[in-house]
């Protein structure tokens, strides 16, 4: 509840218990043009609480006549209301004010005559419940502009009584139903002067502005909000309004509103506006010294760009931070610097930090405390160009740990043209030979060997054991976070393709091929794009062999494949697209990992999606008790007999979604069907190491 502030007078005489002065002072209030009846009926309310009931009803009743003679109905009516609810049996006298009332300010509702016969207020015991039902129906009258949850803005086309729903006319859709328990939840009534009610009432009117002046637009949109907003949403406000090509230009104009205020990051990133363009100075001031230690660069590049004095005051702040961050957190410190180097009066106590920094933390310290990737690379810079002597071991060092792709270029390119080559060698050494410590730089180094201009010490490793790595990117949870890179690897041009065209034994590249062929996360399209590479390279006998191998599921392991197929398009791929279309909105998509990440993990999706589709569509189904038993075939199950020792353990082969070597059944295509597959009762094999004759053979039965 809005708290009513009273005046001096009047809060002095409540506070002192001076009843009769108020009793003054409320007689003085009625003859005020107009008479401040939200002040007297807070009065009221105090009296009630202290103990002064009689007087309250007193002057309560003496309001709301002197509302009614003064025609103030919406007063008048708020009176009434005080009064029935404070009576405990409200005779018919009260009722019949309270209903004329009701009258005069509903007066022109086309429901009014139809809900007071519905809700007949002398019949009920509970008149002001009824009162209360009347007003939620005439609040979204036929006509009301109001916004529906999750469906957008609109028209009340329809209220319907008897069946208790109303319903709102989207536009290009069929009207939305909601039932009368359901409107305070999901149905808000937009106020005059609303952005979206604009949308519906003046259309043409609302585009001109919003196409002329994007950040008065931003700020009627959140204005309009109730409270901070994702940018998706103040995307939604002006679809249609604006070309849908036109977005990201419209939006950077628009966020530059010195009145609009960003909090959060990625996903969680929200817009508010505030009062005016001091106020959210004011605001970003304030948050400046109150944030933890990094937060406070985002709101200091804020204030960076409102002005010199804002500008210079974050300057003075910054620096004075400095000594403590030198001690406590070196990589911020730089941050720190960097971003103070652009303010102001910032700049000599910059280059201090910056010098003080390189003459006393070890480098590797400094760097893995730099988050922000430019600020980093200006270090990398900064210590080539001020420690002549050892430079190389730190950056060859170093190359050790970082992680984004184009920095590891400018490490390499920069030690390979510098004359310190062999340094740069020993690192690409370590990288290759400890690849799963170093999942980033094998990737990026396996990357770059296939470019013309790469440093000799990749392009010297570009060579046929290389293919036993590869499948680690795709498969590895070492190399989770870069998996959508790695597939790139298996492109026309790029690595893998090029040993097994170029270098690859006819061996090296079956062992590929069929590693990479059990990896989910790869394209089907890729698969086939390896084999057709290997059968270029070593002629038809392994494809057809490949082809000779059946692809076969049981029933169960169909419909598991199926349900799963239905899972992805129809609830992670939208719910993924859905956040790709969010973080997309937020605008420069180079340094947005959410972006990233989530269209890593949609295509990791589509192409799982695509995978099963082509696999559903040449898949054998198993019968089961189908299979015969003369020789070992696909569905059966083999026993052992050993002439020393325990026999193996009986096996079944089925297919690839069914294999589960805990249970003792293999896939088809395995070494270990294969080699069993045609063979015969009493035909000597190895399995397990162990040399056994097969007992005795029957058809698996599901």
């Amino acid at each position: 509840m809005t708290e009513i502030a009273l005046s001096p007078v009047m809060q002095t005489a409540i506070d002192d218990g001076s009843w009769d002065h108020i009793e003054e002072l409320w007689l003085e209030k009625l003859e005020l043009k107009p008479i401040p009846a939200a002040e007297l009926l807070e009065v009221r309310r105090l009296l009630w609480k202290a103990g002064k009931k009689s007087l309250a009803r007193t002057l309560l009743e003496l309001l709301a006549e002197t509302l009614e003679t003064n025609n103030n109905t919406e007063g008048a009516l708020a009176a009434i209301r005080e009064l029935v609810r404070l009576t405990e049996k409200p005779n018919q006298d009260q009722l019949k004010r309270l209903k004329d009332a009701f009258i005069k300010v509903r007066a022109g509702s086309p429901s009014l005559e139809a809900l007071l016969s519905r809700h007949p207020l002398f019949e009920s015991r509970k008149p002001l419940d009824e009162l209360e039902l009347m007003d939620i129906w005439l609040d979204h009258e036929v006509g009301t502009i109001v916004e529906v949850q999750g469906q957008g803005v609109g028209r009340v086309s329809e209220i319907n009584l008897e069946l208790g729903n109303l319903k709102v006319d989207i536009g290009r859709r069929r009207p939305v139903s909601i039932p009368f328990g359901a409107i305070g939840r999901f149905v808000r009534r937009l106020p005059e002067g609303d952005f979206l009610r604009a949308k519906v009432e003046t259309p043409d009117e609302l585009r001109e502005r919003v196409l002329a002046d994007p950040p008065g637009a931003l700020v009627h949109i959140l204005s309009s909000l109730d409270g901070p907003s994702e940018v998706g949403i103040i995307k939604e406000a002006v679809e249609g309004l604006i070309p849908s090509s036109g977005w990201t230009s419209w939006w950077t104009k628009a966020r530059k509103s010195p009145r609009v205020l960003s909090s959060g990051t990625g996903s969680r990133l929200r817009y508010s506006v505030t009062l005016s363009a001091e106020d959210a100075t004011d605001s970003l001031q304030a948050e400046l010294r109150s944030a933890a230690p990094r937060d406070r660069l985002k709101a200091a590049k804020g204030l960076g760009t409102r002005g010199k004095e804002a500008a210079a005051q974050t300057a003075d702040f910054l620096s004075a931070t400095l000594d403590d961050l030198l001690e406590k957190d070196p990589g911020l410190a730089w941050e720190t610097a960097e971003l103070l180097s652009t303010l102001p009066g910032g700049e000599i106590s910059a280059q201090t930090c910056k010098e003080e920094l390189v003459a006393s933390v070890l480098p590797l310290r400094l760097f893995s405390g730099i988050h922000d990737r430019s600020a980093r690379l200006q270090a990398l810079e900064y210590l080539r160009e001020n420690s002549v002597d050892d430079w190389g071991e730190t950056w060859a060092e170093w190359l050790l740990h970082e992680k984004t792709a184009s920095i590891l270029e400018v490490l390499a390119r920069g030690l390979n043209e510098s004359g310190t080559a062999e340094i740069l060698d020993s690192a690409i050494e370590t990288i290759f030979r400890k690849h799963l410590e170093h999942p980033h730089q094998f990737l990026w180094a396996t990357e770059a060997m296939t470019e013309e201009n790469a440093p000799e010490a990749l392009h010297r490793r570009l060579r046929p054991s290389l293919l036993e790595k590869i499948p680690d990117t795709l498969s590895r949870r070492e190399f989770a976070e870069v998996r959508s890179r790695a597939k790139g690897l298996l492109q026309g041009g790029k690595a893998a393709i090029r040993l097994i065209l170029d270098q690859a034994t006819p061996q090296q590249a079956q062992r590929f091929t069929q590693r990479v062929a059990r990896i989910d996360a790869v394209d089907p399209g890729q698969i086939r794009l390896v084999e057709q590479a290997a059968h270029q390279a070593k002629g038809s006998s392994n494809r057809e062999k490949a082809e000779a191998i059946l692809f076969v599921a049981t029933e169960t392991a169909v419909e598991r494949k199926r349900a799963e197929l239905r899972h992805l398009l129809d609830v992670e791929i939208p719910k993924t697209l859905k956040g790709i279309n969010a973080a997309a909105a937020e605008g420069d998509l180079r340094e947005n990992f959410e972006y990233h990440m989530l269209r890593d993990r949609q295509e990791l999706q589509s192409a799982r999606a695509a995978k099963i589709q082509e696999e559903l569509g040449r898949v054998r189904i198993l019968e089961p008790n189908a299979a015969g038993v003369d020789t070992v075939n696909i569905a059966t199950i083999v026993h052992f007999e050993s002439r020393e020792g325990t026999p193996p353990q009986a096996v079944a082969i089925l297919g690839a979604w069914d294999a589960d070597i805990d249970q003792r059944i293999f896939a088809n295509g395995t070494d270990l069907a294969q080699n069993l597959l045609g063979r015969s009762i009493g035909d000597e094999v190895e399995i397990d190491g162990v040399k056994a004759k097969i007992a005795s053979i029957e058809a698996w039965g599901g």
